[in-house]
Parts: structure tokens; sequence; C-alpha cells
């Protein structure tokens, strides 16, 4: 469940997100869009400050303050202006396609920010869930072409960067915080239309006012949290966004549901081409389907394999602000000298390599009672969230296995909760956590037993 449960939380999100688009046909009459934004955010923004007490949340660096802020105005305040603009003069129909390229936005960004690559099969299973976007929406509703198109885009890029901040908040946050600081910038700046908004709300049915309250517990505040857990533990950004394009058939079902609105063949021919998508994208197939190969590294390819681990672990000294001065041992300042002295020590080195090319690096090294450590695992950042690590990791295993070894251990910073959990679902047990005085960080020791 540990490596699936990034499917539940997208998925409860688009439930919860769906949910909203049906319960707003109830309260359209009596409410402007932008006011049930503001209201919707206001319920959220409370509920969340109720459960904070509850929950231990980690003091924000106020280095990171400013990250907060930009992801609350770009995904709740710029987003809903913009939104609720194009939708002006903008059919509903056209809306749901401009909205639907998140998903491909979020992936381009992806691809030049964080270095996440996809393969082609998994491109084309995004473009196979959008054409069904495009056949649950545009059959019945036609296409509006005009100056929303604009607005609308500008909505759909929010978005996409609120994905890409979130992504790289939950790094060093928990989903809940996140989300809940995030919420209440976003609340802040819709606060200029609370005037408005309350005078709505003081002529406003109870009805209405139940449909708000839903909203925003559910459809902001859970709905909201379960998408940042999803992209805490999820391995790219595309993972997550592309169940985006559920949004429509969802909506339909749930209309069928609540409303009765019975769904036209198009929403059934579109929700086969959406789903056909998800189950493509996320197959092992798609996901590594290039073929890697290993070899042995002698002293004379030290120079190239320690290139390789430096740009490897550069993100993690970055992350946790590791320097040579104090970390020298850090895998970012690896040089060939170093590997030439493993060598020496008996340590056993391995390359990992796509077609040609060296994209990848691991070291064992042979302990008492058939125990190997393992060390200075290393995939180049563009060659990630390709299957490339966890086939590596499938390869030691096996490794291991030839060579009379029954358990494998390995150690990491203690707060690299997304490691830990990457070791975790290759079977990795986490045994103690050790504080040593020449490292800035705790260790953490976790165990691989072999059957």
């Amino acid at each position: 469940m540990k490596k699936l449960s990034y499917h539940v939380y997208a998925l409860l999100t688009i439930l919860c997100w769906s949910i909203s688009y049906v319960l707003s046909r109830f309260i359209m009459d009596e409410f402007s869009a932008l006011s049930i934004s503001f209201l919707r955010y206001i319920v959220a923004s409370a509920a969340l400050l109720l459960l904070a007490p509850l929950i231990k949340l980690k003091k924000i660096d106020t280095r990171d303050l400013g990250w907060f802020l930009l992801t609350g105005a770009i995904g709740f305040f710029i987003y809903m202006i913009a939104f609720n603009k194009g939708l002006e003069t903008v059919n509903a129909a056209t809306g749901s396609v401009i909205i639907a390229m998140v998903p491909m936005i979020s992936s381009i960004l992806s691809n030049f920010i964080y270095k996440e690559k996809l393969t082609r099969t998994q491109w084309f299973a995004s473009l196979l869930s959008f054409v069904g976007v495009l056949l649950i929406t545009l059959l019945p509703g036609g296409f509006t072409i005009n100056v929303g198109l604009i607005w609308l885009f500008g909505a759909a890029c929010c978005m996409s960067f609120y994905n890409l901040l979130s992504r790289k908040l939950v790094k060093k946050y928990a989903a809940i915080q996140v989300t809940t600081y995030s919420i209440f910038a976003g609340t802040l700046l819709l606060s200029m239309f609370s005037v408005s908004s309350f005078r709505q709300v003081q002529q406003a049915s109870w009805l209405s006012l139940f449909c708000i309250l839903l909203m925003g517990v559910f459809s902001s505040a859970v709905a909201y949290v379960c998408w940042a857990k999803a992209f805490e533990r999820a391995e790219n950004v595309a993972s997550v966004s592309n169940y985006m394009y559920l949004t429509p058939f969802f909506t339909s079902i749930l209309g069928f549901i609540v409303i009765d609105e019975a769904p036209g063949w198009s929403t059934v021919f579109g929700g086969l081409f959406v789903l056909s998508g998800l189950v493509l994208f996320n197959s092992k197939k798609a996901s590594a389907q290039e073929t890697i190969w290993f070899k042995q590294v002698s002293a004379e390819e030290t120079e190239d394999c320690a290139a390789v681990i430096r740009a490897s672990f550069a993100t993690v000294a970055e992350e946790f602000a590791l320097t040579i001065d104090n970390c020298p041992t850090n895998g970012a300042f690896t040089q060939a000298y170093h590997l030439v002295e493993d060598l020496e020590r008996g340590k056993l080195l391995y390359g990992v390599f796509y077609q040609k090319t060296l994209i990848g690096f691991f070291e064992l090294l042979a302990k008492q009672n058939q125990e190997y450590a393992l060390e200075k695992v290393a995939i180049l950042p563009e060659y990630r969230h390709r299957g490339y690590g966890s086939l590596t990791m499938v390869y030691i295993k096996a490794l291991v296995k030839v060579n009379g070894g029954k358990a494998i251990q390995v150690g990491i910073i203690e707060k690299n909760i997304r490691l830990k959990k990457w070791y975790e679902q290759h079977g990795f047990i986490h045994l103690e956590t050790k504080q040593i005085n020449s490292l800035p960080f705790d260790v953490g020791l976790m165990k691989l037993e072999m059957n």
C-alpha cells in the first residue's frame, strides 16, 4: 500500500474536486464565483486551524515563508481570478479542455525545473487521457474561441506552478502543513472579496450555506491535503497531475448520481480513453521501457564515476545544506582518488549504464555475518523517475545473493523521508538512528534481509 498510496490520495482529491463542481450548481444563483472561492477557503482555513493543535507541525524556516506565500498566491488567488475571468466569455466545455492541459504543462515544467523526464510511452499515455477529456467535454458542448482562452491558459499555468511548488515544499514539510499555510496565504489575498461575499451570505439559503461548508471542508481542506500528500509519496509531478484528467469524467458520474444528469456516450467513451491513459502511464513497461546494464568499475574508470556521483548527490547537498567543510565525505564531493581507495579496501564498484552512457553508480562492501554494506547509490537527476533506480536495486539484490550475502545494510540522512520511503518500498526496514560527531545530520540505518 505504501508504494501505491499516492494513487489513493490523488483519487480522493479528484473525487473531492469533482464534488465541488456538482455542488456549485446549487449555489451559483445566490453567490458570485469569486465569493464562492473566498468563502470555501475561509471554511477550509478554519477546518485546518482546528486540526493544527492535534498535529505536530515542524517550525517554518523563515526563508521558506516566501515560498508559502507564492504557493498560496498562485494556487488560490491568481488561479481563481484567471479561471473565473476566463469563464465569463468561454463556455464550460472549453474551460474544461484548457484546464485539462495542466498535467501536460506540469510535466513540461517539471522536465525543465526538476529534470523529471518521461518516457515516450508516458507522453503517449498522457495524450491519450487528454483525448478522453476532449471527447467528454467538446462533443456535447462545442468549443469557444475568444480572449477568455488567454485567461484560462493563465489559470492552467498557475495550477501547474502550484503543483511544482507543492512538490518542492513537501520534501521539507508535512503535506497538511504545506496545505495549511498555502491556503491561509491564498485566503488572505482573496479577502478583498470579503465584503460582497458576506452580503451574499446574509441573503443565502441554508442549502447554499451547507454546500459552501461541504466545499470548504472536503473540496478544499481535505482535497488539497491529499493532493500534497500525493506529491509527497509519488516519484514525479506527472504521476500525480495526470489524475486531473479524471475530473470531467468523475463530475459527469457524480452529476448523474446527485442531480440525475444522465451522462452521454461521449462521457463513456471519453472515460475509457482517460482510464486507459492512466493505466498505461503507471504501468511498469511505460516507466522503465529502455534497457539499462551494469558493469564492474576499474581504477581507470573512476574519474567518470566520480563525476556521476557528484552530480547525483548535488541535489541532496543543496537540500540539506551540506558543504565540503561540514560534510566532506558526502557524495557531492567525491573525487576519483576516493574511489581508488575504495577499490583498495576491497569494495565492489559498479557503474549503471543506459545504452553507452554512464548514468549511475553503487558500491558494495562485504562485512561479517554475510552482510553487505551498500554505499554511494547514485542515478543522475535527468535519468530519475524512469524506473532505473528500482532496476538497479533488483540488480543489487541479485548480486548480493549470488555472492552468498544474507542481508544488505545502508545508511541515509535520517531526515531524507523520500529516500527512506524508497528503500522501504524495496523491502528495507529502519533499524535505528545514530548521531555521528563528524556529520551534520543524524544517520538512519536500514537493513534488508535476503530471502
